[in-house]
């Protein structure tokens, strides 16, 4: 089932009464979800996208705008009537209920038509708890399991109604690094399994361009770019969110465009052909880490980019160089690869940088040049 977002506004009032404006938390939110995908609100915190997703499953109210299940217009519905399922951070288990009727504690709640016999209860109960494969845990409590196994316990009772929507609200924020990636992994084979349009919010860009079909990246209640996940990280809209994608970040520099090149503080890195139809002016230049080329020094050769050489850090198949520019008030970090072989003993080192991996952002308003 699609969901379709028409000019979503939410606006709060502001608690500080210094201030007489409110607060907007999502702003002219205009987008259509397509059936049986699984999107990424991403942003970070305070950014709106946990408003956002209260608005979807009816927990919030819009100020303006309107919300359509399909062709179904649900803005007025309450939650209950709206057939989504619902993931919370907390997981919010009832401790003293096992497995088996936390799962079931939904269904028990029908009523009228939709009501089910105790036959009815069980046979979902073990369908849900085999879709996320805990159904050797169905008797235990939710302190006899790992936060992992909470997590697909949660996920297993949202299901279990057959929702027309699955909402996950940051479902992964409690777990260790390892339990992470599998957990997010199993949302992604779970969300592929049952077809259900899924909206998933995350601050974590990595967990977000891992599993999701598209990513909403949100700043300030504003909407900034729309996309898959490898389009919006290899075509940033503005400077804000080629800063929010990727590990390690983007390095950014004060840079110009002058004499047919672009610079990088004095360093001229790439020629005309980059910066044509682009007035001169000062610039952002923002060079992903696996942008930078890295000058061996052979047979003369000098890289376009002089930096002095602060740490070498090898990582199995990588390398990272840590260095500084006089064009940029931070450290920045170059990815390379093993084979480079890379002197420490020298201060100075060289690179030449991909162009494909370079974008050139106004200095005036943050947007994309180039």
């Amino acid at each position: 089932m699609k969901i379709r977002l028409e000019h979503l506004t939410k606006r709060f009032p502001n608690r500080n009464k210094k201030i007489a404006a409110d607060v907007i938390a999502v702003n002219d939110f205009d987008f259509e979800i397509p059936d049986g995908k699984l999107i990424g609100l991403l942003g970070p915190s305070g950014c709106g996208k946990s408003t956002a997703l209260n608005l979807i499953c009816g927990l919030e109210v819009p100020t303006e705008g309107k919300i359509f299940f399909d062709d179904d217009d649900v803005t007025k519905l309450p939650p209950e009537s709206r057939g989504v399922g619902m993931v919370f951070q907390s997981y919010a288990l009832y401790p003293h209920l096992t497995v088996r009727k936390n799962i079931m504690f939904p269904l028990e709640n029908l009523k009228g038509d939709q009501k089910l016999t105790r036959e009815q209860m069980e046979e979902k109960v073990s369908e849900a708890a085999r879709t996320v494969q805990i159904e050797e845990l169905l008797d235990r409590r939710p302190n006899e399991m790992s936060g992992g196994q909470q997590q697909r316990v949660a996920i297993a009772r949202a299901l279990v109604k057959m929702p027309r929507v699955l909402l996950l609200d940051e479902p992964l924020s409690n777990l260790d690094a390892r339990l992470r990636i599998q957990t997010r992994e199993e949302i992604k084979r779970i969300q592929n399994a049952t077809g259900i349009t899924t909206v998933f919010v995350t601050h974590d860009q990595e967990e977000a361009m891992s599993i999701s079909d598209m990513i909403v990246v949100m700043k300030e209640g504003v909407v900034n770019q729309i996309g898959k996940p490898q389009e919006v990280y290899d075509n940033p809209v503005n400077l804000f969110v080629a800063k929010f994608l990727g590990t390690p970040p983007i390095n950014v520099y004060n840079g110009s465009i002058k004499d047919g090149g672009l610079y990088v503080g004095e360093d001229k890195v790439l020629g005309k052909d980059f910066v044509k139809d682009v007035k001169e002016q000062d610039v952002y230049v923002g060079i992903r880490p696996e942008g930078f080329i890295l000058d061996d020094n052979m047979e003369g050769k000098k890289g376009a980019l002089k930096a002095e050489l602060k740490a070498i850090e090898v990582m199995g198949r990588d390398t990272s160089v840590v260095f500084r520019h006089a064009a940029s008030d931070n450290q920045s970090r170059a990815i390379v690869t093993a084979d480079n072989n890379i002197s420490s003993s020298s201060d100075e080192i060289r690179f030449d940088v991909d162009p494909r991996k370079v974008f050139v952002f106004s200095k005036e308003n943050e947007e994309r040049l180039i």
